[in-house]
């Protein structure tokens, strides 16, 4: 789903036509190859553009004009558009334009951590690039009392290269070769989904959230906004019939509700008292599963965190507090009530290994070393895993004197051993790694090079490299190292024996033949994988669901934006971002 962005009006002058003076012609490849490393905005501007191959809605009143063989554009959005060229890092940062009222002829441009500024003045053909003067063909202008900017020397100084192809502006690290068959193939495409002037539904009385197919009828949660707040309604729909509201006891809070099977579960606060309830989508019946008691999330004071099965017994992670200063406590449902298990200030992973329960904790407020703990499923005794001193569970990556941390959800527990991200707090420099920690002695083997997640499947870890996010695979005792992908690669899933992930497009991996295939010809949004199949969504310039078929090929099952979507049993149920309602497909 495309980023929302509230934008001042402020605007910026393009010269129209020829590509970037300082483009490297050795270095320019098809537009299509590249399309997600761009920023594309439409001279025919209906408020979209694609970033990075996503087709995103900019809200804000903008007029594009052509004056004087120049195209107007707002300075802001450029700011904008300029950091969303390459994903935030703090090395890149993002620009921010300032304009002062007290100094209304002036507009400063600048990016805290690349430590530069840029100020222009109307009329002045001269910019200052940290109080360096920089030349400009031509001038800041005011138009209709706007600031108008010359946008080609204002990209030059922020770094980025700028081309206009047929009416497409397109910003950039680097240029696309415009005369390129395959640049020509795509840009009518491009052109098309840009131009396209509708608005996204607007959900500001209410808001649809796709959940479940069960038979020939979609759920999904209603969330319904008055001058009191919002409430959650949870509906049945069938096709060609009337939607009918799903009636559960109590007051309901279906948003952090978790779906297990056909099974949905969820909290409601029936006579004021928190009780944990589940709706069956396939019986169409509902059933009161635990009492919550003794906690109580009071008015907005906590949540639902988590549902789970392990092994076969059911257990639900509370938390109380807000973000910051709260804290959570993990219970085993058993006969109606909820018995304590562990109490952590954020729960990040659980693993569970014979009789033996693991978690890591994680706090950012305080100490977070030492924070990989052991309990005994029968006696509920507990102890400290890992060699002291270790952080567990948490990325931790540095770039020059800054250090940024991130949770990791991987955690594996078998035959004795853990498998977990860890650094050693004690040392700056020090970065995550994926450690094997042999529970009983406490003693561990580093296995990879720096990693920034990891996954085990069939008894190997693939893992992606912290510092060129390449995907490789290694054993589970660290030896024989594959590389899967060279290039940048997420959201790494193992699915009937293949393993699934991200590189620019959608990509399969064969572990047993080390064969690799490519699932979709350009970025996607998101993609999923489970019993009815593998199917992904795009955002690109040729948007919609698709399904993977057996031979790798996709078919398209939607042609039209999908803002949200959930994979069943049964297929995808979804709502698209210029139509309103529910959907489903397979």
């Amino acid at each position: 789903m495309g980023k929302r962005w509230l934008l001042p009006i402020v605007a910026l002058c393009v010269l129209v036509g020829g590509s970037s003076a300082y483009a490297d012609e050795a270095t320019k490849r098809p537009l299509d190859d590249i399309f997600d490393e761009l920023v594309i905005v439409p001279y025919d501007y209906q408020g979209k553009a694609f970033v990075r191959g996503q087709k995103t809605d900019i809200y804000g009143e903008y007029e594009m004009v052509q004056r004087d063989n120049r195209v107007l554009v707002p300075i802001r959005l450029m700011g904008d558009l300029a950091s969303a060229v390459a994903p935030w890092s703090p090395e890149r940062g993002s620009w921010q334009v300032n304009w002062d009222a007290q100094r209304p002829n002036e507009v400063l441009i600048f990016n805290a951590a690349q430590s530069k500024t840029i100020l222009l003045t109307v009329n002045s053909k001269t910019m200052l690039v940290n109080k360096q003067p920089v030349a400009l063909d031509v001038p800041p202008q005011k138009i209709n009392g706007r600031i108008m900017l010359p946008l080609r020397s204002a990209a030059t100084a922020l770094g980025t290269k700028i081309d206009w192809l047929d009416g497409l502006i397109l910003l950039g690290d680097r240029s696309a070769d415009l005369a390129h068959p395959r640049t020509l193939a795509v840009k009518d495409a491009i052109r098309r989904q840009l131009s396209d002037s509708r608005e996204r539904v607007a959900y500001t009385e209410k808001a649809l959230r796709p959940l479940a197919k069960s038979g020939n009828a979609v759920y999904y949660v209603k969330s319904v906004y008055d001058d009191k707040g919002g409430t959650e309604l949870l509906y049945r729909k069938v096709e060609g019939q009337k939607e009918s509201k799903v009636q559960v006891p109590g007051v309901p809070s279906f948003s952090t509700g978790k779906i297990i099977g056909d099974d949905y579960y969820f909290y409601t606060k029936v006579d004021g008292r928190a009780e944990l309830h589940a709706y069956d989508f396939a019986k169409q019946e509902h059933r009161r599963v635990a009492s919550l008691a003794p906690w109580d999330p009071g008015e907005g004071w906590g949540w639902l965190d988590d549902v789970m099965f392990i092994d076969g017994e059911l257990y639900v992670n509370l938390h109380t507090g807000d973000l910051t200063m709260g804290s959570e406590i993990l219970y085993k449902v058993e006969n109606g009530v909820i018995r304590k298990v562990l109490s952590a200030k954020s729960l990040i992973q659980l693993a569970k290994d014979g009789n033996e329960l693991y978690y890591t904790d994680s706090s950012f407020m305080g100490n977070m070393q030492n924070n990989l703990s052991r309990i005994d499923a029968t006696t509920g005794e507990e102890t400290i895993v890992g060699e002291s001193g270790y952080t567990y569970g948490i990325y931790r990556s540095i770039r020059g004197d800054g250090v940024s941390y991130g949770g990791n959800g991987s955690l594996y527990a078998k035959d004795g051993f853990v498998y977990s991200l860890g650094y050693k707090e004690s040392d700056p420099k020090d970065v995550s790694a994926v450690y094997r920690i042999d529970a009983a002695a406490g003693t561990q083997a580093k296995l990879t090079a720096p990693a920034k997640q990891f996954w085990m499947f069939d008894d190997r870890i693939y893992y992606i490299d912290e510092a060129t996010s390449a995907l490789h695979r290694v054993d589970a005792d660290g030896s024989n190292l594959t590389v899967v992908s060279e290039e940048a690669a997420s959201d790494v899933r193992f699915h009937n024996g293949s393993v699934y992930f991200v590189a620019g497009g959608l990509q399969r991996y064969d572990p047993a033949t080390g064969k690799r295939t490519e699932l979709s010809a350009g970025p996607i949004a998101s993609y999923w994988t489970g019993e009815a199949g593998v199917y992904f969504t795009s955002q690109g310039y040729e948007p919609g669901l698709f399904t993977i078929e057996a031979d790798g090929r996709h078919t398209s099952l939607v042609k039209d934006n999908v803002d949200q979507a959930v994979l069943t049993d049964a297929g995808m149920v979804y709502t698209l971002v210029y139509k309103d309602g529910v959907y489903s497909g397979q």
